[in-house]
């Protein structure tokens, strides 16, 4: 990270004719003026003032000031730092930043637009954090110790001495955890049996300020007899021993009593009594016979995986078989669309009629299939709601979205959107294909999830009874 600030300040300082970076250092929770001045009769005009801050590869616009007026009163109260517009007239347009905090650490670039050419101030702020006064316990058996302090940056360094000048840190371990407001909490624990009297201390230094806070305590040892040292060396084996049997009777649960239960999964599928069809729709090369495949062989768990949707196909061969039968009442078809950004077919109504006359007859639940190495456009994206709300217009509620390939994509990124256009259930799957079909329990979970999922949704648009049968 240092690495990369260091070439964003070289590269700013080339772009901007050699302008010397400032290095500003601040503690945390501290005020902090970022000096920027120049020459006020040089200045243009109703020319713009304005501050950039840095920080990693993000660049954002913090104050835009023309002829002296804020142009960014719109994200005043988000922004941070602040400008004093009757300065700039006197060349100052310093940034003054109250309670400085972790994230206001970073580079901050100021362009004053002269008559000659832009001149450009660059400052570099570090932030410092002050750790808390460290504390410290006594485990019970006076043979350890446990120092602790929070909220510092960067972490702390940690030392144990004693009231005789010995220095305990040796025999000490030190752990380092980063917390969510970006700073740094310290454990560490000291394990020593003292015979005599002695005053334990731990010191928690913050090097860059110049910092040290110490915690004392004074250590009494009790008298173990021979007995009690041999019934103490007996207890810890035995108690290693049950703690590991816990430890695998829990795994155990875990992963056969605490994870689904597959084989009831395919029960509860094979019971569906409705005929029901899930609708997979979306454009060629996004996963849709893959995801058939896959459903099919998560379904069967004795049968060898079979391509029984085609996916190895070209067009215009793609979309056969239309239906691929799953049981005797579940079936999984899909509509093909386009390949452009209008993926909508010109048998738009076609589709829709007949879906609407198979929704006489049969229970639907459709899902929109997408890669997840796709980039939605916005045409894709406006197309993809006109779609939504024709399913919506068909079964009354939007279909579900299918996330394909997540083992090349982020489908974090994704998601968001999809539930924005009102899928209730957004699902991301890594497909079983032809050159991948090693079976997994996690991947036969997901998709028979994926299905029960399906038949719950389409028994929900209907008024009847429910049509699945479990056993008790």
């Amino acid at each position: 990270m240092q690495l990369f600030v260091v070439g964003l300040i070289l590269l700013v300082v080339k772009r901007t004719g050699g302008s010397l970076v400032k290095k500003i250092t601040a503690v945390r929770g501290s005020d902090v003026w970022i000096e920027c001045t120049f020459d006020a009769a040089r200045m243009r005009q109703d020319e713009p003032v304005w501050w950039l801050h840095c920080e990693n590869s993000n660049c954002i616009e913090i104050q835009h000031f023309i002829g002296g007026v804020d142009q960014l009163q719109d994200r005043a109260a988000s922004r941070r730092g602040r400008v004093y517009p009757d300065k700039l007239r006197e060349g100052n347009a310093s940034l003054f930043i109250e309670n400085v905090q972790m994230s206001d650490e970073g580079l901050y670039k100021c362009t004053v637009v002269l008559r000659e050419r832009p001149d450009t101030k660059i400052s570099v702020l570090t932030v410092l954090a002050s750790s808390e006064p460290p504390q410290l316990t006594e485990a019970l058996d006076t043979r350890s110790f446990t120092c602790s302090s929070r909220n510092g940056f960067p972490p702390a360094l940690v030392t144990w001495t004693g009231g005789s000048g010995m220095n305990y840190t040796p025999d000490s371990v030190t752990q380092h955890t980063l917390n969510p407001e970006g700073l740094y909490d310290v454990v560490s624990k000291l394990t020593r049996r003292f015979t005599e009297e002695e005053t334990v201390c731990c010191t928690v230094w913050n090097q860059p300020l110049q910092e040290h806070k110490t915690n004392c305590m004074r250590v009494t040892p009790g008298q173990e007899t021979d007995a009690q040292h041999s019934m103490t060396a007996t207890l810890i084996p035995v108690a290693l021993f049950i703690l590991a049997c816990c430890v695998a009777f829990m795994i155990y649960r875990y992963h056969y009593k605490g994870r689904p239960n597959l084989a009831r999964i395919r029960k509860r599928i094979f019971s569906c009594s409705n005929h029901m069809v899930i609708v997979l729709i979306g454009r060629p090369h996004h996963g849709m016979p893959s995801v058939i495949n896959s459903c099919v062989f998560a379904y069967k768990a004795e049968k060898h995986f079979e391509n029984l949707a085609g996916a190895d196909k070209k067009l215009p061969h793609y979309a056969q078989p239309e239906e691929v039968p799953l049981t005797e009442h579940i079936t999984i078809t899909r509509a093909l669309l386009q390949p452009e950004d209008r993926f909508w077919t010109s048998e738009r109504e076609a589709y829709l009629d007949k879906w609407r006359r198979k929704e006489q007859s049969h229970r639907l639940c459709f899902v929109f299939v997408h890669s997840c190495i796709d980039k939605l456009t916005a045409t894709t994206k406006d197309e993809i709601q006109k779609l939504f709300e024709d399913v919506k217009s068909v079964t009354g509620s939007y279909p579900f979205t299918a996330l394909t390939m997540k083992n090349f994509g982020t489908a974090d990124e994704l998601k968001p959107f999809f539930k924005y256009l009102g899928s209730k259930r957004v699902f991301s799957f890594r497909n079983y294909t032809i050159h991948d079909y090693k079976r997994s329990a996690k991947r036969d979970e997901e998709f028979l999830d994926f299905m029960i999922a399906c038949i719950d949704e389409a028994v929900d648009t209907k008024s009847e009874t429910v049509p699945l049968i479990e056993d008790n």
